[in-house]
């Protein structure tokens, strides 16, 4: 029984371990002013931990109860953490090509075919930001159903999950081909990942009380 308890609550480690660092990854990535090699490391580290948290989340919670939509909400969150790796890739080597055409161009109207070459292929980059949008959403509006009967999360926390990812879900739907942000729309990306930052929060925290419940 105590080497049951504390591989869950290893597993809990894991995703909260996993998903924070991810997180933090990103957001260092954005703000921090590091080299560009390792701005991008950080960057391109953000997918990879975010589909690993998802397989420790789905470790912790089947132990109370699995099903079809733990199962699939893990799924989407891995294949969610592929996409996002694969949209900031082609991002970031989108602008890295754009900076190197500007600085080799040598007239105004060079300057102007670049940018315009640019903006037609970095199209690209924006609809794989809507494909990865609908798979973390799924991934969180399921895992938040399956977080609703679930003793250690509960309607609250699973409340604020589906309402989170349904928003997201239903803005980038209404204003597709285009991000919300785009088009001056209300972006609520940054609700869902405060909710997720939350939750690795909590799996901390259930990681460390775990070895004590009876």
């Amino acid at each position: 029984m105590t080497t049951n308890r504390t591989s869950t609550a290893t597993w809990a480690l894991f995703a909260a371990s996993t998903g924070a660092a991810g997180v933090l990854a990103y957001f260092g990535a954005a703000f921090l002013p590091v080299p560009d090699a390792v701005g991008r490391l950080l960057a391109f580290a953000f997918g990879p931990l975010l589909g690993f948290s998802f397989l420790g989340m789905y470790r912790y919670m089947s132990e109370y109860r699995d099903g079809p939509v733990l199962q699939v909400a893990t799924l989407s969150g891995i294949i969610a953490g592929a996409l996002v790796t694969a949209m900031l890739v082609v991002q970031v080597g989108n602008n890295m090509v754009r900076r190197e055409g500007l600085a080799e161009a040598e007239t105004e109207a060079a300057r102007e075919t670049v940018l315009l070459a640019w903006r037609a292929v970095n199209r690209v980059q924006y609809l794989l930001d809507v494909v990865w949008d609908i798979f973390i959403c799924v991934a969180a509006i399921l895992l938040a159903i399956a977080m609703l009967s679930h003793p250690r999360f509960g309607k609250i926390w699973g409340g604020l999950g589906i309402v989170a990812g349904a928003l997201l879900l239903y803005f980038n739907m209404y204003t597709f081909p285009y991000g919300p942000g785009d088009v001056g729309s209300i972006d609520w990306g940054p609700l869902l990942a405060l909710w997720f930052l939350a939750v690795f929060v909590r799996m901390f925290f259930l990681a460390k009380r775990q070895p004590a419940d009876t």
